[in-house]
């Protein structure tokens, strides 16, 4: 919140607190030294004036004890200092009500409390110590611990944050490299052997590379465009394959407004060409996305390649299992079962646009 803001909720409460205190007892006229006068507007004005009087005083306790005690008890641990900042306190009340009281109510207002009275000690003193000290002067220390509370849990959240918009900013950043050195390899494969697909593979490469850099900058992207980009994924892989590839790449249920993480799914498909056998026609990998209302369905099933294309160790896998802990978190459900033969991974998405 603001501190403007602050400042006018405090302001509020005050002035609430006031009207709370002189209405009801303007109302049943409690002020003897009123009771003789007329209920009018100016003996309204009256009891708000005096309850302004005594809503000062509770107010120098509260803002004294946030100011001066709570510090010292709640931050630097100085408990001395702190108690003498609530005799400083409790002092400088009982001094605060005897001015209101004698210079102000007394001769301005009529109003006296005491009865004619010079000096009231006793009852001064039993009013800070039983009235003000437990009351307003710990008021102020709890409002400072609820705001130092909360202070830190912002705090907190806000370096939680940076730290989560970093890491995903840093997990982006690996999928590029990641994928593209695969794909790299595909190309010079291709064009090592003079294959004619060579310049059709490297266009879809450029497009792939232009959907990195404008939608791979993002947290969220529509969920018709990760799946255009997939196609793309799928297409180049053919490609490569010189039409070889067996993939199967369903969809149903897609919207024009679905929104989900972008570049989610391509660690899952490139891990199924990397590992799985895609000249199977018998075995597809198997690619299915479906949508129902805000929830997402994503399956992708491949045979299980005994020889491993490469040896290197892959980062995708980890990475958008972490992502998808960053910025899902309870709100996704991942489940990979490897039995040997089928590799298959079973991604459901309860929230698509957050």
């Amino acid at each position: 919140m603001k501190r403007r803001h602050v400042i006018l909720l405090h302001i509020l409460v005050w002035v609430l607190l006031i009207l709370s205190d002189a209405i009801p007892n303007f109302i049943a006229n409690n002020y003897s030294s009123y009771q003789n006068l007329p209920k009018d507007a100016s003996l309204l004005i009256r009891y708000l004036l005096v309850s302004m009087g005594f809503t000062l005083i509770s107010m120098s306790g509260f803002y004294s004890s946030y100011l001066l005690i709570a510090p010292q008890i709640l931050l630097k641990k100085n408990y001395l200092k702190a108690l003498l900042f609530t005799c400083l306190v409790i002092a400088g009340m009982i001094g605060l009500r005897y001015t209101i009281e004698y210079g102000f109510f007394i001769p301005v207002l009529n109003f006296d409390n005491y009865g004619g009275v010079r000096w009231p000690a006793t009852r001064y003193i039993e009013n800070a110590l039983y009235y003000y000290l437990p009351r307003h002067v710990v008021y102020g220390i709890i409002y400072f611990f609820v705001e130092e509370w909360q202070a830190n849990t912002q705090r907190r959240q806000e370096l939680q944050h940076e730290k989560t918009t970093a890491e995903l900013t840093f997990l982006r950043s690996q999928i590029n490299p990641h994928f593209l050195f695969n794909t790299i390899n595909d190309i010079y494969a291709l064009t090592y052997q003079k294959s004619d697909l060579a310049p059709q593979a490297l266009l879809k490469l450029s497009e792939l590379l232009r959907y990195m850099l404008r939608e791979g900058q993002q947290d969220t992207t529509l969920l018709s465009n990760e799946i255009d980009y997939l196609n793309n994924v799928i297409e180049l892989q053919r490609i490569s394959a010189k039409g070889n590839a067996y993939i199967n790449f369903n969809c149903s249920g897609i919207g024009n407004t679905q929104k989900v993480a972008s570049l989610l799914f391509i660690a899952f498909v490139e891990n199924a060409f990397k590992h799985g056998i895609l000249t199977d026609a018998d075995n597809p990998v198997q690619i299915n996305l479906e949508t129902t209302g805000e929830q997402l369905h994503f399956t992708i099933t491949n045979k299980i390649n005994s020889y491993q294309k490469d040896h290197t160790g892959g980062i995708g896998l980890a990475n958008v299992m972490r992502r998808l802990e960053l910025i899902y978190a309870s709100s996704y459900k991942l489940n990979i079962k490897n039995d040997g033969n089928f590799y298959q991974v079973d991604l459901t998405l309860n929230h698509l646009n957050r």
